[in-house]
């Protein structure tokens, strides 16, 4: 009893004692703004739009002044959703996931959604049929067992088909209801 007594004040000190990084408090907070702002204002409010930019401004600082932090992974996808989902900036949401990949491969368990996400943002708002075939591929390469990799397989499957023929095929595949 006397043991474990003796561990949990050691545990409670040695969190007690780690320095709280008012940057990640910060974040936190605009993290918890920007859900609020989405559910009473939406996502395409002026106040959710502001606080979305200054968030990933935010993540993007924290990453530079501390990359070796094992919050960074998680930010920087974080960042990248923002500027490519909100503000249609592929190329920088491409820009942070490659970070995520370079820095952060066999590191993190983040790392393989960045590199998927990358490859999905490449395919389907850059356009770019070769980077995305060349990310998935290397997705495939470093995360052949991830959940995520029959979504990749599949990806590559249908890498620059027209919506029209992906919709037929979807059709052929679908049993047919009728008598």
């Amino acid at each position: 009893m006397r043991w474990l007594l003796l561990v949990s004040k050691v545990a409670f000190l040695t969190i007690a004692c780690e320095p709280r990084l008012p940057e990640l408090d910060e974040i936190e907070e605009l993290q918890k703004n920007l859900r609020i702002l989405s559910e009473k204002q939406g996502a395409n409010s002026s106040a959710f739009m502001t606080t979305a930019l200054e968030l990933a401004r935010k993540e993007e600082a924290f990453s530079k002044k501390y990359p070796n932090h094992p919050s960074v992974p998680g930010l920087l996808i974080e960042a990248a959703e923002i500027y490519g989902t909100h503000f249609g900036d592929a190329q920088k949401a491409v820009s942070l996931l490659r970070q995520v990949d370079e820095r952060f491969r066999q590191k993190s368990p983040l790392a393989p959604k960045a590199l998927f996400y990358e490859a999905f943002l490449y395919e389907t708002m850059l356009s770019d049929t070769s980077k995305a075939r060349q990310r998935y591929e290397d997705f495939l390469r470093l995360y052949p067992e991830h959940e995520l990799a029959k979504d990749a397989r599949l990806s590559l499957q249908n890498l620059g088909k027209p919506p029209e023929q992906l919709l037929q095929q979807i059709l052929k595949q679908t049993p047919s209801t009728q008598p």
